[in-house]
């Protein structure tokens, strides 16, 4: 389960603050396995500090209002009560940090449906992949760097 993200670090727009909250209480319910970019590569939403987040799209709405669209990955379960769950976790995260009467609409798609075995080979090719960022990570910080004064002519 990804960690919480404290508010404070959300970001100052709106939109960008309503996504990661967004994105955040959906890959926290359980039969949620990830989130995706969608079946046209559409569900994404900038965020101007860090990396761009797959799988939400935030769009201000008249009267000041944003509606959140997400794209998720799921396990097999009726999706009609996980995407209900969805919607109300994110209602509730929203409306803890006192954005409530700023929240759209909530739109939950399932961009995939996965079996326990297609879950297993995702969370092992997941694992892999962390697994040979840290080897490079580390490969990097074994690296000599040169010091300052070897890089002048």
């Amino acid at each position: 389960m990804p960690p919480r993200m404290p508010t404070a670090q959300v970001g100052d727009s709106p939109r960008v603050r309503f996504a990661h909250l967004a994105l955040d209480a959906a890959l926290n319910v359980a039969a949620v396995h990830g989130a995706d970019a969608g079946p046209d590569g559409l569900c994404l939403a900038g965020d101007p500090h860090r990396e761009t987040l797959r799988g939400v799209s935030v769009v201000a709405q008249p009267g000041g209002r944003y509606s959140v669209d997400l794209c998720l990955v799921a396990g097999i379960v009726p999706l009609i009560e996980l995407a209900a769950e969805v919607r109300r976790r994110v209602r509730a995260r929203v409306a803890r940090e006192g954005l409530g009467d700023q929240l759209g609409d909530v739109n939950v798609q399932f961009s995939e449906v996965l079996i326990p075995a297609e879950l297993a080979e995702r969370a092992a090719r997941e694992h892999a992949a962390q697994q040979a960022a840290a080897a490079d990570a580390e490969h990097l910080d074994q690296v000599p760097r040169p010091r300052p004064e070897e890089l002048l002519p």
